[in-house]
């Protein structure tokens, strides 16, 4: 027999078990704990003490008001007393503020019984997420950032700006126009008419189909709002359809040029 077996061998197989369950314990990567009935912590596991000033051995006897502000302290108790008083183990995530800085933590607290069934304290295992929360949130926010670059590259291409001519700008519209839409016809228009310095714009409808009087009152407010900077909008392709809606809805065409075609809107504009 080796002097290294020999030396296993003088130890009972109890302490040799409890050896084991240290070690097991501390070579994890979770806080772990045991607390008596009065919330004084029995045991901590080497992994907790790195968080704190306190080493393994001192927090023995000490509760988290010894060692924590009273206001962390007291959202801690709150969830063991309900672990306590309902029998049950409770999962939660928590942000606690520690020597290191604020973390993230997921919480397991459960009871601990003795042989009988009887509870004689509480155990918890907190895991630290904080990184992962972290790399959680910079996933959204690239997810979030590349959905934006998306739903601005389909607005550019629902919603296109042409230049003609020097001075011309035409907008060939196809489809339903949402109000949300329809506010978007407004923006990139406006913007365009801004950057390019046009004088004419074509808003070509032969694409649309329908049309209520909420998205026709907008049209026709594009067509101000491109007055107050200087250029004039033309309506075209209006078909018999949305002609009989505009005329349906009484809506006010007074100062907005109409045209058959996108065509003979080109040749209006560049006469003109």
């Amino acid at each position: 027999m080796t002097e290294h077996n020999a030396q296993i061998s003088t130890h009972s197989p109890q302490t040799q078990l409890e050896r084991v369950l240290l070690a097991l314990v501390n070579g994890s990567p979770s806080l772990i704990f045991v607390k008596d009935l009065e919330f004084r912590y029995l045991f901590v596991n080497s992994r907790f003490v790195e968080y704190g000033p306190h080493s393994v051995d001192s927090m023995v006897g000490l509760t988290d008001h010894d060692i924590t502000p009273k206001e962390v302290a007291d959202a801690l108790r709150v969830a063991e007393v309900q672990v306590m008083a309902t029998s049950a183990p409770l999962e939660y995530e928590e942000e606690v503020p520690t020597p290191v800085g604020v973390r993230h933590f997921l919480t397991l607290k459960f009871p601990v019984r003795d042989e009988t069934g009887a509870i004689i304290g509480l155990a918890g295992m907190v895991t630290d997420i904080t990184d992962r929360k972290r790399r959680e949130a910079e996933r959204l926010a690239e997810q979030e950032r590349v959905i934006a670059h998306q739903s601005d590259e389909l607005r550019e291409r629902s919603t296109p700006l042409l230049p003609i001519a020097d001075g011309v700008l035409a907008m060939p519209l196809i489809g339903a126009i949402s109000p949300t839409r329809a506010g978007e016809i407004l923006h990139t228009l406006l913007r365009g008419i801004s950057a390019q310095r046009a004088r004419f714009a074509l808003l070509d409808v032969t694409g649309v189909h329908t049309m209520d009087v909420e998205v026709a009152t907008t049209l026709v407010g594009i067509a101000r709002a491109a007055r107050l900077l200087g250029a004039e909008v033309v309506l075209t392709g209006i078909s018999p359809a949305v002609a009989l809606v505009l005329v349906g809805l009484g809506v006010d065409l007074t100062g907005v040029t109409t045209m058959a075609t996108l065509a003979s809107g080109i040749s209006f504009a560049l006469r003109r």
